[in-house]
């Protein structure tokens, strides 16, 4: 997996392949195949729809939901195309994506030209982070006529201090900071590009030295309270972008940008509830599976899934968190502008090792629902015993849904 892939997200497939599953007893294992084989719905694609017994059992979950996370492996056609078959059951009016604000500003308006981003995306590769992708960049417009408001609560994105820069040239009222940004802009959207895909490391806020971080603060000193918000949210990507970069300080890294991710959420509620005691909107969530998961992650935090849990608790309502996976296929990984063949990647059942349980009991062919409640509570009964991403998948997920196969998601 590129290191570019970890620039913007915290990969699966790195996360499942640094925590192999430590295998159970045969009672054990036992124990866990008959809850399976008991608690599992197949369905099926078809023909631009969902069916089957799993779609309808599905369905009836999500009904009953104010909130429903799909925690997902990042870079698939087939997930885009469930989570809008979830929004026509659930109707959201909030849809929660892992982008920036500051990307999400830019999607919602190119989701409401016609046609693909084509012209925005050749100018700034990869600027809407997995919404460059066509799929995904299809589900953002489907929401969008729906009504649904998208909120981007991630931090700014590494691929994006060019169009970053040009967007802060366009609120600046000073001439002279107007200018200087565009030039900015223009060298680091040169210089991004021309590193993402060979020395991913070497983008400019994984190098942009404090000395330039400074300068932009007291440059926005003297410009609008929009302005200096934009600043201090770019410094303190830069800043755990760098601290990411060194493995002594990644866990804290992770921690501030799991802390961000809730801090965003959250604001970006308040709209909502003004007086504090106004129900929430019924809202989609759709980010990678680290982060969704009721319980702790496999990183040892609670996660943004967890404190959804808490504002589901606190109004007396249900959150219902989807654990998404692909049994074999493509998926999209890397970010090569120029040649996007070169940005898919290919697996197999035996990459995901702790999924072994699972493919066994489901039909190659067909997507597959499980119930893993049932496991859960065998789990903390100590009836069944759990390690690594198993543990974490039982305690922080409601349903596994298992698609026979993905196909990368490819450009426009």
């Amino acid at each position: 997996m590129s290191s570019a892939v970890r620039s913007l997200c915290q990969p699966l497939l790195l996360s499942l392949l640094a925590g192999l599953l430590a295998h159970p007893a045969h009672g054990q294992d036992s124990t866990l195949t008959r809850l399976i084989r008991q608690h599992q719905y197949a369905f099926e694609w078809q023909q631009g729809h969902f069916a089957g017994p799993g779609w309808a059992q599905l369905t009836r979950e999500v009904q009953q939901s104010q909130f429903v996370l799909l925690g997902e492996m990042h870079g698939t056609t087939q997930i885009p195309q469930l989570g809008a078959a979830l929004a026509q059951v659930l109707k959201p009016r909030v849809f929660v994506a892992e982008i920036s604000p500051y990307e999400a500003q830019d999607l919602a308006e190119l989701v409401a030209q016609p046609g693909p981003p084509t012209a925005f995306l050749r100018q700034h590769p990869f600027a809407l982070s997995f919404y460059s992708w066509a799929a995904e960049f299809e589900l953002a417009r489907q929401l969008a006529a729906q009504g649904v408001q998208l909120l981007g609560i991630d931090q700014v994105s590494s691929f994006t201090p060019g169009r970053f820069y040009q967007k802060l040239a366009a609120l600046a009222t000073h001439p002279a900071t107007k200018k200087y940004l565009l030039r900015r802009a223009a060298a680091y959207q040169a210089h991004d590009r021309a590193v993402m895909r060979p020395e991913p490391g070497q983008k400019t806020m994984y190098q942009q030295p404090a000395a330039a971080l400074d300068s932009l603060t007291a440059l926005a000193r003297a410009e609008s309270p929009a302005v200096q918000r934009m600043v201090r949210d770019y410094v303190a990507s830069a800043r755990i972008y760098q601290s990411h970069a060194n493995p002594e300080l990644a866990s804290r890294s992770h921690a501030q940008r799991v802390g961000l991710l809730k801090h965003n959420l959250l604001r970006a509620l308040r709209p909502w509830q003004p007086t504090g005691g106004e129900a929430l909107p019924r809202m989609l969530f759709k980010l990678g599976d680290e982060h969704l998961g009721r319980n702790l992650s496999n990183s040892g935090l609670f996660d943004l899934g967890n404190l959804v849990v808490n504002l589901a608790d606190a109004q007396d309502h249900r959150s219902l968190h989807l654990l998404v996976m692909g049994r074999q296929g493509t998926l999209t990984s890397g970010f090569d502008p120029d040649d996007p063949r070169r940005n898919v990647e290919a697996y197999t059942p035996q990459d995901l090792p702790w999924l072994q349980p699972f493919f066994a009991q489901a039909a190659p062919g067909a997507w597959c629902l499980v119930d893993l409640r049932p496991a859960r509570h065998a789990l903390l009964a100590h009836e069944l015993q759990a390690t690594g991403q198993l543990q974490t998948a039982l305690l922080g997920y409601d349903y596994l849904v298992i698609i026979p196969e993905t196909t990368a998601n490819g450009p426009f």
